[in-house]
């Protein structure tokens, strides 16, 4: 697992995108953000972007696979949340390199406001964005094969931050 440093290309990939996601998703699309670690400046990053796609309430999640597998996106798969739809899509340049993580939730459900206020406290917080780029080279240099510990290592920061 490598960190790369904060990079400007980041932000510009990342609006490319959501235009391209607003234009297939528009009847049930809320909102698109860019959020993890790549759409904090200064934040060193694995570089692949997450991307938050904020679906209306109620929307076929088939309808949702369905148009975003047209575009090239690998479904992922789905997890089971009280509030709403939570979908998994990857995004590959070449097999098995992925370069977006593609969140589809409910609008304003709890998974969308964790993504955006983790990524927004980050962005105001200088203090807490380093913290966390320690932390997360730490856990780059511990657990370099082994991305689920690496992403369990960050757990606890985590809902600190979300705590706050």
């Amino acid at each position: 697992m490598s960190l790369a440093p904060s990079d400007p290309a980041w932000t510009a990939a990342y609006e490319q995108l959501a235009v391209k996601l607003r234009a297939a998703l528009s009847d049930s699309a809320i909102a698109v953000e860019h959020v993890g670690s790549t759409a904090v400046p200064g934040l060193p990053a694995k570089p692949i972007l997450d991307v938050a796609l904020g679906m209306r309430p109620g929307v076929d999640p088939d309808t949702v696979v369905e148009a975003l597998t047209s575009l090239g996106f690998i479904y992922r798969g789905s997890a089971e949340e009280d509030d709403g739809l939570d979908l998994m899509f990857g995004w590959e340049d070449t097999p098995r390199h992925r370069v977006v993580n593609l969140h589809v939730a409910t609008y304003d459900g709890r998974r969308w406001r964790e993504w955006v206020v983790f990524r927004d406290r980050l962005r105001a917080d200088s203090q807490a964005r380093d913290t966390y780029a320690a932390l997360k080279a730490d856990l780059a240099r511990r657990f370099p094969n082994d991305r689920q510990a690496y992403i369990a290592g960050k757990d606890t920061f985590v809902a600190s931050i979300l705590a706050t």
